[in-house]
């Protein structure tokens, strides 16, 4: 039955795909048990009162000290039946002291094909859940007097796929915790679920999620030690969008104070659609599935109607967009956004930022895309068009072939290696780095403090079952995440030295920042940028 879901629903690639998922899911069972084997010991955590009541989760020795981790905290009722589609409500109050050693449930997405199994949990739309790793020493008085800096995580996955179990607990607790602070990966809802448009659904729900998850975290992190006034949110791919995002809506932009964005913006022309495009996507699947519109049935009623797995969505198959654009996203509201985002950038409370590129951020989107019929750099060419017109560019045709000339230049076409390569910047320009770039220019002009990196550090070894699609092996979108989790993201995390030395200099760099908004790391590891 998942093999006959997958060929319905997310063949995306042709045979090797078939051959890599059919692997999947000879060795589920076997990875499973290897992966409880070797997951670190646990016991119980100290207990814990919050605003609904108390929880207890587990607790990791880490040298002499110890860290604990507590899964699956709701924090807004599950949004289900009638609540579809609407903003979400805090949680309830429960009695008892609540179990708190798993994972919750992930909103219900199609997942990619070279994803972990084992790492992933349950799916069901009652995903408003988040999670707290919190040291179980008390922070220096002299540096951290108000409790521990908090940085809390929003996952990336096209607005579509993942969830806070995609990237682990132990490795957090020891690579990020030990450097006394509190961490916390939160949830929400994703594709339909989350980014829908049309009569009588709200918009942008996934934001008000997220915004509800940072009430929480307001509300109630002082409970696990943690500083309610020094709050960091750090996010990745449509993470980072959506931590953009959040410093721009009046709703959430007060709720925390430094942001770290990772390979995207919020001006990534993949983050954003017109409120009526999304909403054309959202009737035109609805007709798919059966609905005419009617005064007896409106859109929201039907979906409202529809199983959860009808609703499901990936990054991969049939119901997907074009090379490089994602039809669900968030969008201009009149709500979530009261003004146009050019308008509310521009009203955003004092921040300090650090943001992120690898060095081939488009490697990884040409690796797995899906119309291999089509030549890469006619595709390419597209997709600059598309780029162009997202930026009110005039003269789109003319500016296209000045960027191709500048990205081509010397290369002859029978040069396949260095066409794609060429093509791979293009790539990596025209959807992650200008909009990072954009983004950290904006803010700087507006007064703000920005710190920029890149990261290019890359284990070979470290792709698993994607190396196999990628013409070569480089820092790309996402590679650099394991080493600020200590765990592989589509991949098993099995680090050398090297590996080692690089997630203590990421940690060491994230949470310094996290705490003090600059880099205590013992000397200046950064340059000054001037402008020519």
């Amino acid at each position: 039955m998942d093999f006959l879901n997958f060929i319905q629903h997310d063949l995306p690639m042709g045979p090797i795909d078939c051959v890599i998922y059919i692997h999947r899911l000879i060795f589920k069972e076997i990875g499973a048990l290897k992966n409880k084997l070797r997951s670190p010991s646990w016991t119980k955590s100290k207990t814990i009162k919050i605003q609904q009541g108390f929880i207890q989760g587990r607790r990791y020795k880490l040298g002499k000290e110890f860290v604990d981790a507590f899964l699956g905290i709701p924090f807004g009722i599950a949004p289900i039946g009638e609540l579809r589609f609407e903003k979400p409500l805090p949680a309830e109050s429960w009695k008892d002291v609540r179990n708190c050693t798993e994972f919750g449930p992930r909103c219900p997405h199609h997942e990619l094909i070279f994803e972990k199994y084992p790492s992933i949990a349950e799916k069901s739309e009652d995903c408003l859940r988040l999670n707290v790793f919190a040291p179980s020493w008390n922070p220096s008085t002299s540096k951290q007097p108000n409790g521990f800096a908090v940085l809390v995580f929003i996952h990336g996955g096209g607005f579509a796929i993942h969830s806070s179990a995609n990237y682990g607990c132990h490795g957090i607790c020891e690579a990020l915790c030990c450097k006394d602070v509190i961490v916390v990966t939160i949830q929400y809802r994703l594709g339909f679920f989350g980014f829908s448009c049309g009569e009588g659904i709200v918009p942008n729900l996934g934001l008000w999620d997220q915004t509800l998850a940072l009430k929480w975290v307001h509300e109630n992190i002082a409970a696990f030690g943690g500083d309610s006034t020094n709050i960091t949110i750090f996010g990745q791919s449509a993470g980072a969008a959506s931590v953009d995002f959040l410093c721009l809506s009046p709703h959430s932009r007060d709720l925390f104070q430094k942001a770290i964005i990772i390979g995207g913006s919020a001006l990534c022309s993949f983050a954003q659609n017109d409120i009526e495009h999304v909403s054309e996507v959202c009737m035109n699947f609805a007709k798919s599935r059966g609905y005419k519109p009617s005064p007896n049935q409106t859109l929201v009623e039907f979906l409202r109607k529809l199983p959860a797995s009808a609703l499901e969505l990936g990054l991969t198959g049939k119901r997907v967009n074009k090379f490089g654009e994602i039809d669900l996203t968030p969008v201009y509201d009149g709500d979530f956004f009261s003004k146009p985002l050019e308008e509310l950038r521009k009203e955003i409370p004092p921040k300090s930022f650090l943001s992120g590129i690898t060095e081939y951020e488009g490697l990884i989107f040409v690796g797995v895309r899906q119309k291999r019929k089509v030549p890469l750099h006619i595709e390419v060419q597209a997709a600059i068009e598309r780029e162009l017109k997202f930026h009110k560019v005039s003269n789109v045709e003319a500016v296209k072939r000045k960027l191709l000339h500048m990205y081509w230049k010397g290369i002859v076409e029978y040069d396949k290696e260095k066409v794609q390569k060429a093509c791979i910047k293009i790539v990596s320009d025209i959807y992650i780095n200008n909009g990072v770039w954009l983004h950290a220019d904006t803010m700087t002009k507006l007064g703000h403090t920005v710190y920029q990196y890149v990261f290019k550090y890359c284990n070979p070894n470290g792709f698993g079952l994607l190396g196999f699609l990628l013409p070569f092996k480089a820092s790309t979108h996402g590679t650099g995440l394991p080493f600020i989790f200590k765990k592989g993201i589509v991949s098993n995390f099995y680090p050398n030295e090297d590996d080692l030395k690089m997630v203590e200099t990421m940690t060491m760099y994230f949470t310094s920042f996290a705490k003090f908004g600059y880099f205590d790391c013992g000397q200046k590891n950064y340059f000054d940028f001037t402008e020519l």
